[in-house]
C-alpha cells in the first residue's frame, strides 16, 4: 500500500513541478529554468545531507558504474524539455504523452533488462494495458486537435 501512496504523491508532485517549472521558464527560458530547478534542488538536497539525512550515501555513490552518473544530465534534459513542452501543449496533453512514452520505455527496459535491470517479460496483460494507454493518449491528442480547430474558427 505504501508504494501506491508514494506513486500517487510522486504523480501529483511531478505534475505540480512541471507546471511551476514551465511558468518559471516563461520568465527565464527553458534551459535557465532547468538550471534554477536543479540549483534549488541541489541546495535542498545539500541541506538534507548536512542535517544527517542519508548519511554515507556519497561514499556509496562513488562506487557505482559511471553510466549511472548520467542521471543528472538526463534530469536536466527532462526538465528543460518539459519546461518548453508544457507551455506549448498544455499540462494534460503533455502528461498523457509523457506517461504513455514512459510506460512504453519502461516496458522495453523491463523486457530486455536494459540499464542493469532484471528482465521482466512483456506479458499479454501488460501489453494490453499499454495498448489501452496509447489508445487513451490518441483520444487526448485528437481532442486537443479538435479544440485547436474550434479556436481557429473563432
Amino acid at each position: 500500500m505504501l508504494f501506491f501512496a508514494l506513486a500517487f504523491a510522486n504523480g501529483l508532485l511531478a505534475v505540480a513541478s512541471r507546471v511551476v517549472n514551465a511558468a518559471l521558464s516563461d520568465h527565464v527560458g527553458s534551459l535557465r529554468g532547468s538550471l534554477v530547478n536543479h540549483a534549488v534542488g541541489a541546495v535542498a538536497v545539500g541541506g538534507l545531507l548536512l542535517a544527517g539525512v542519508g548519511s554515507g550515501a556519497m561514499a556509496a555513490a562513488l562506487a557505482v558504474p559511471p553510466i549511472y552518473w548520467s542521471g543528472g544530465v538526463l534530469g536536466v534534459l527532462v526538465v528543460a524539455a518539459s519546461n518548453y513542452a508544457v507551455r506549448h501543449t498544455g499540462v494534460t496533453l503533455f502528461a498523457v504523452l509523457l506517461l504513455a512514452f514512459q510506460l512504453v520505455g519502461s516496458a522495453l527496459i523491463d523486457h530486455f533488462g536494459w540499464l542493469g535491470q532484471s528482465p521482466i517479460a512483456l506479458s499479454w496483460p501488460r501489453l494490453l494495458g499499454l495498448v489501452f494507454l496509447i489508445g487513451g493518449a490518441v483520444l487526448v491528442v485528437t481532442d486537443r486537435e479538435a479544440i485547436e480547430d474550434d479556436a481557429s474558427d473563432v
